[in-house]
């Protein structure tokens, strides 16, 4: 990844007062969460599906079924609020809570048939949507812009994981 042009002086050093490209792509993060977040509330609208929801079922779709102190640590929340959303899809009849082999008192979270099919139908709503609005975008670029997000999801992670010195 390369940063702006105007970023760097003639010597390569970082131009005074310029801002840092790494910094300029964490400064679109925010608002790109945000506008997907509204994007995907609006998907939802005529389901039993709120976002949070949405991306349990995602999630214990893709991984299989999992604790739900597994899907809050994956989240970075608390698992009261998992619980209370694992409680909002089970009584929607779109998540399953069975017992864990592993775990007498942890349950694994699974979606349902009908989780399942609500998904699929919000997410290939979700998927048109986002082909309309990277039509004129390079693919590699999209690629490239990815893993350059998971690079840095990880190493921020890291370091919010760090004990402090």
């Amino acid at each position: 990844m390369t940063e702006d042009v105007e970023t760097r002086d003639g010597a390569g050093a970082q131009a005074p007062g310029a801002v840092p490209a790494a910094y300029q792509v964490l400064a679109q993060v925010r608002p790109l969460y945000q506008a997907a977040g509204r994007a995907v509330d609006q998907a939802l609208r005529g389901t039993d599906l709120t976002v949070p929801l949405r991306a349990v079922l995602e999630l214990v779709l893709d991984r299989g079924p999992m604790t739900v102190p597994q899907l809050a640590r994956e989240f970075g929340v608390t698992r009261q609020s998992v619980q209370a959303l694992v409680d909002t899809g089970a009584a929607r009849g779109l998540l399953d809570l069975a017992d864990n082999p592993q775990h007498r008192r942890s349950r694994l979270v699974a979606a349902t048939g009908s989780g399942r099919r609500t998904f699929d139908e919000v997410h290939g709503r979700e998927l048109a949507a986002l082909d309309r609005v990277t039509a004129d975008l390079d693919a590699e670029d999209l690629v490239s812009c990815a893993r350059v997000l998971t690079l840095l999801t990880d190493r921020i992670r890291q370091l919010s994981d760090e004990e402090p010195t």
